[in-house]
C-alpha cells in the first residue's frame, strides 16, 4: 500500500525539513510570527484571514490575489494598511 500523498502544508514542513529549516528560523527571516507559521502547518488554521494568509501565501499554500484585482475594502475606512501604501505610493 501506498503512502497518502502529502497535503500542501505537509510539503512545506517536508520543504523546510529537507534544507534543515526550523518553522521558527523561517518565520522570524520572512518577518512572521513563528506561532502564526506553525498553526498553519499543523492544521489549527486555514490561512484565510490575517497574518496567516500572508504566510500562507508566503509559503505558496495559497494563490495570492491578481495584481490588478482592487481590494475589496480599497477606498473604505476599513481599508488595510497595505492597500493604503498601493494607492498613495507613484
Amino acid at each position: 500500500m501506498g503512502m497518502a500523498p502529502l497535503s500542501p502544508p505537509e510539503e512545506a514542513r517536508a520543504l523546510l525539513a529537507r534544507h534543515g529549516v526550523t518553522v521558527a528560523e523561517w518565520a522570524r527571516t520572512q518577518g512572521f510570527k513563528a506561532s502564526v507559521v506553525a498553526a498553519l502547518l499543523s492544521g489549527r488554521t486555514q490561512g484565510n484571514w490575517g497574518g496567516a494568509h500572508e504566510v500562507a501565501i508566503a509559503l505558496v499554500l495559497k494563490v495570492p490575489p491578481e495584481f490588478d484585482e482592487e481590494h475589496p475594502l480599497a477606498g473604505t475606512p476599513l481599508q488595510p494598511q497595505h492597500v493604503a501604501k498601493e494607492i498613495v505610493s507613484p
